[in-house]
């Protein structure tokens, strides 16, 4: 089902059937042609909902595991293949939901965990309950091991990116300043002077303004030339 994009397919339909070509604006032909995003909302859940479930029925029925273990397999062609060629990211995150779906993860293995410890209780294994009650606890101190050592310290510049991004300031830059200077330039005021705040920002946060599109592509208009001309002025 995700291969055939069946929600993709149904909308090209829908606004081919009601809509003629011709009387459809180029903005409006980029919506009816236009790529999808991948919709977090919907995908993450979905596969997380097989994790539960593997996790908390796996003490009852282990062969649901080798289920799982088919259904991930497949999932991750399918959602590579998507990725890759299918798929269009609508915004970068920076791998910021990453953190949560693993909190998730693990919080999905205790509740497995203590699904097995009730079903031993309820079969009278009081010895294996007393060898598997650790496991929450352990559980737990991994998810802030994961937390404390990757996820807080991705969330600030590693001391190699930010050296690449100094050697991507020419240093023809530095000398060209320093000999048009009378005084000697230290490095820490000459730096503040050339460095741009956008060295540090994602590509997709420094991109300018967007432009008008003309009413068909490759034939121009006088209105849409004059919104341009007067965005690119500003």
């Amino acid at each position: 089902m995700v291969m055939l994009r069946i929600g993709a397919l149904t909308r090209y339909l829908f606004l081919i059937m009601l809509h003629k070509t011709k009387f459809l604006m180029q903005r409006e032909l980029f919506q009816v042609y236009q790529v999808e995003p991948i919709y977090y909302g919907w995908e993450y859940p979905t596969q997380l909902l097989v994790i539960v479930i593997c996790f908390t029925y796996a003490c009852i029925s282990p062969v649901i595991l080798s289920f799982g273990a088919i259904f991930f397999g497949l999932a991750l062609l399918v959602y590579k293949k998507q990725a890759l060629y299918i798929y269009r990211p609508a915004y970068e995150s920076g791998t910021s939901l990453f953190p949560l779906v693993c909190d998730r993860t693990i919080i999905r293995l205790i509740c497995g965990q203590v699904t097995f410890i009730g079903y031993t209780l309820i079969r009278g294994a009081y010895i294996q309950q007393l060898l598997l009650l650790p496991l929450p606890y352990l559980s737990i101190r991994v998810m802030h091991y994961f937390r404390q050592n990757y996820d807080n310290p991705s969330n600030k510049l590693t001391l190699e990116r930010a050296m690449d991004l100094y050697e991507y300031i020419d240093t023809r830059t530095f000398q060209v300043i320093s000999k048009s200077r009378a005084l000697p330039v230290t490095g820490t005021s000459l730096l503040t002077r050339i460095f741009n705040k956008d060295y540090y920002k994602q590509p997709v946060m420094t991109e300018g303004n967007s432009e008008p599109h003309y009413y068909r592509q490759g034939l121009e208009d006088g209105f849409t030339k004059e919104a341009i001309r007067v965005l690119r002025s500003r």
